[in-house]
């Protein structure tokens, strides 16, 4: 008995993972999702629970995780969700498909319903797919995610479960949950929930008579979450279900979320879940996912779990962070990057006079020769171990994404400024993740790699300041730096200082004004 009741979509799903660690450095660094809670599961409070979404942590966004490290890797079959699928915007594709091989991350790509769909898996095997189905890229104008809005996951797209029959389930989605079936290809039968205006709409069985039961654990879905407006219709619903002769729980308060559980014929195991109160009972929107939050029965023992949860995230370098100050150019954060010998407080005195107001992320390097910091090995000066090089910035531009997600910075409007070593890495990053940094500012820089490869700058800017009397960075590589970049599309402004190799009162002038200039006409869009 349905009453005209629908689904209103997708509301979450919960998946089971191994180390937490890797969890959150996978899903902030790589997918660019926000951890917009960090908290335990009920029935074991030495278990965190997270919770990944978008910005604000909606409905339609949000995927969790239990990291049980000890259990064994799961078994994708029969009576389980075997694949979550995210909505990417349409062109966004390609973009997608490089940033995961930049990650070592193997893809497939199909056809799917008129539609581009790219699947993988994360690092402890849960299998995913991004869907070419949102907003054109050049419309959109925010971003949902850790990333730049032209490519930002834009919430669920669907879920796919595997069921060796179907006619039990599709009448509990269409009969019981007002689903309509919306398409179908071959075994692959999609249905559609009610609600235009949100994610995660479509639920697709696959249909094979011949497949395994599917057996949980580390690497599968643990359950998945539809949406309902508030209690009273939850209450409906339970009800309803219990009339269709389904096995439906008490409601049980998750803090978040008001939820009753139930399985379906094929074995998938459901949630109806309230889409108040959310996630800001306990933190305002700006600081989600900053600190843990406890259920009320475990408040008095947090200083015991706390002490048994492992760290979430291993701080990739030491660093230096300072907020924004003024009202102006707010959304900038300046990279600090040191050169050799320096750290991690060295630039900050100097970013501060140029910045104008701007949030410093300013880490430290962390090679180490003959006791003092740098950011890549070498073999002898001016002689660079590249694949040192290569390592290290891919290093880095993790951190700097990660660190720009902790401290709620727009991570399409990062600034590198790089003296020496810190510019060297700095052009390094340009060339291997152009999607760090929106603009570059380098101080006596030499070309990081010989041969590069090819790759689009035509949207970066690079300021480039070399001394008329530096006796330690090569004319001729600057030159190479120059060129390297200018044959990738980059606009590159080129000064030269009065100087050696030390810093001085006219850098910074150009550096203040190059960057006051810079920053108006992109600042203002």
């Amino acid at each position: 008995m349905n009453s005209n009741k629908t689904i209103q979509g997708i509301h979450h799903i919960t998946a089971i993972t191994g180390s937490a660690t890797e969890n959150v450095a996978f899903y902030e660094n790589v997918l660019g999702l926000r951890l917009v809670k960090q908290t335990v599961n009920f029935d074991d409070p030495f278990t965190y629970h997270l919770y990944y979404g978008d910005q604000k942590g909606n409905p339609g966004t949000i995927l969790t995780f239990f990291p049980w490290q000890g259990m064994s890797r799961g078994k994708n079959g029969a009576g389980l969700v075997t694949a979550i699928a995210f909505e990417i915007p349409v062109g966004s594709s390609t973009y997608w498909t490089e940033r995961l091989h930049r990650h070592s991350i193997a893809t497939r790509s199909e056809q799917r319903f008129g539609q581009e769909v790219i699947g993988f898996a994360d690092p402890h095997g849960l299998r995913l797919e991004l869907v070419a189905a949102g907003q054109p890229a050049a419309a959109l104008q925010s971003s949902s995610g850790g990333l730049a809005p032209l490519y930002s996951i834009q919430g669920f797209h669907s879920a796919t479960a595997t069921l060796t029959s179907i006619q039990s389930t599709k009448a509990l989605l269409m009969n019981s949950l007002g689903m309509e079936l919306h398409d179908q290809d071959g075994e692959r039968y999609r249905f559609k929930m009610n609600n235009d205006t949100a994610s995660g709409l479509f639920y697709d069985l696959v249909i094979d008579p011949e497949a395994a039961n599917g057996r949980q654990g580390i690497g599968t879905v643990h359950h998945i979450a539809f949406r309902t407006p508030d209690e009273k219709e939850q209450l409906l619903w339970q009800h309803s279900l219990l009339e269709d002769g389904y096995q439906v729980t008490e409601v049980r308060d998750r803090k978040y979320f008001k939820s009753i559980y139930f399985h379906e014929p094929g074995g998938v195991l459901f949630e109806i879940a309230t889409d108040p109160p959310g996630f800001t009972v306990d933190e305002s929107p700006e600081h989600l996912g900053q600190a843990l939050q406890l259920p009320d029965d475990y408040e008095p023992r947090r200083s015991e779990i706390e002490q048994n949860l492992p760290p979430l995230r291993e701080d990739a370098f030491i660093h230096e962070y300072i907020q924004a100050q003024g009202p102006d150019n707010t959304d900038m954060t300046i990279v600090a990057l040191h050169g050799t010998g320096g750290d991690e407080h060295d630039l900050i005195p100097f970013t501060q006079q140029v910045g104008g107001g701007a949030a410093i992320i300013s880490p430290r390097g962390k090679v180490s020769e003959d006791g003092t910091n740098r950011f890549f090995s070498r073999f002898a000066p001016g002689v660079f171990d590249e694949q040192d090089i290569i390592r290290k910035a891919q290093e880095l531009g993790d951190f700097l994404q990660s660190a720009a997600l902790r401290y709620h910075r727009p991570v399409d409007q990062l600034i590198a400024l790089g003296y020496s070593n810190g510019a060297n890495i700095a052009s390094a990053l340009l060339l291997l993740r152009p999607e760090i940094f929106s603009k570059v500012i380098l101080l006596r820089p030499m070309l990081p790699l010989l041969q590069p490869d090819p790759i689009d700058l035509s949207d970066k800017t690079v300021l480039i300041l070399r001394g008329t009397r530096d006796s330690i960075i090569p004319y001729q590589s600057t030159d190479q730096l120059i060129q390297t970049f200018r044959n990738c599309g980059a606009q590159v402004d080129v000064k030269e200082v009065e100087a050696g190799h030390e810093l001085t009162s006219q850098d910074l002038q150009i550096v203040s004004q190059w960057l006051a200039s810079a920053a108006k006409p992109h600042y203002a869009s």
